[in-house]
């Protein structure tokens, strides 16, 4: 069966915040290079694109943010676990691991999202969905180089955090879906992010090592991609993807969000000539056919 009208804008949309996505690493790079560390970031990040949505909604639907307890609790879990946890599992697997680890097993969101929303929203766990997962999933190992011994180093410690990212990550459709029964996507964000902002910065002062203050000459270079980071790849991002959950499936919307590693891999060759191999290229392929046969309903 074909995808309506509505449920094709909705793929337009989650496609749209994956491209955006997909343009993080170049942002994180200028602002590491900076000089800004992991948990600084993440939580200006959050920061900036709560400010940015809390913004929006005040000008546009103000009389939307009030929500009851029940839904306050909703929220703070939304941000503790898809905001705050997140961050930094992902973190933490980088470390622990190589990039290319812990991007292969963030990738496992879509397969913990089908299987959840499978379980809670009675979503279908049909063969074709299960083929689109595989292939998405071969895909992104393929772009993370998985292939290359010399760019896996697993530990389990590094792989329970990649892990954990994926699952965290896999969660952001899930509660997703649920706030959106009650609440317009600007709304959920809103909390979300604001949730997401608070728990990050009391772990920051918790741990004892609270993210460094900036210097001017920080602000100066780091300002401009913490911007872009936090406005654009994370709050616009965001609130394209959410508002396209309102059309489709979150398991549907969570496979086709697996073009982001792709559009990572082309941006990272054209702004700084990281060339993708042919088994890479592959891989791209995987994702894209992956995604098409999702949209398609096939």
């Amino acid at each position: 069966m074909h995808a309506g009208r509505d449920e094709w804008a909705g793929y337009g949309l989650v496609l749209a915040a994956a491209v955006l996505w997909g343009s993080i690493g170049i942002a994180v790079r200028l602002i590491s290079t900076a000089g800004v560390g992991a948990l600084e970031a993440s939580t200006w990040r959050a920061g900036l694109a709560f400010a940015g949505a809390l913004l929006a909604a005040a000008l546009t639907q103000r009389g939307r943010l009030r929500v009851d307890l029940q839904d306050t609790l909703l929220f703070a879990a939304y941000g503790f676990v898809s905001i705050a946890l997140f961050f930094l599992a992902y973190f933490t697997a980088i470390e622990l691991t190589t990039v290319a680890t812990a991007a292969i097993l963030l990738y496992t969101a879509p397969v913990w999202v089908t299987v959840l929303s499978a379980v809670l929203f009675g979503e279908d766990l049909s063969r074709s969905k299960l083929v689109a997962l595989l292939l998405a999933f071969a895909g992104c190992a393929l772009v993370a180089r998985a292939y290359d011994p010399a760019a896996l180093r697993l530990n389990l410690p590094g792989v329970l955090a990649g892990l954990a990212a994926g699952l965290t990550y896999g969660l952001y459709s899930v509660f997703g879906k649920v706030a959106l029964r009650r609440h317009p996507p600007l709304v959920v964000l809103v909390y979300a992010l604001g949730f997401g902002t608070v728990f990050l910065a009391l772990g920051g002062m918790a741990s004892g090592h609270p993210p460094e203050r900036f210097s001017p000459s920080h602000v100066a270079r780091a300002l401009p991609a913490l911007l872009y980071l936090g406005l654009v790849a994370t709050w616009l991002a965001q609130w394209l993807y959410v508002a396209g959950l309102r059309r489709v499936q979150a398991s549907r919307a969570s496979i086709v969000a697996t073009v982001e590693p792709v559009v990572a891999g082309v941006l990272g060759y054209v702004w700084f000539g990281e060339a993708l191999d042919p088994v890479q290229l592959v891989g791209s392929a995987l994702v894209l056919v992956a995604a098409a046969a999702v949209q398609a309903g096939r």
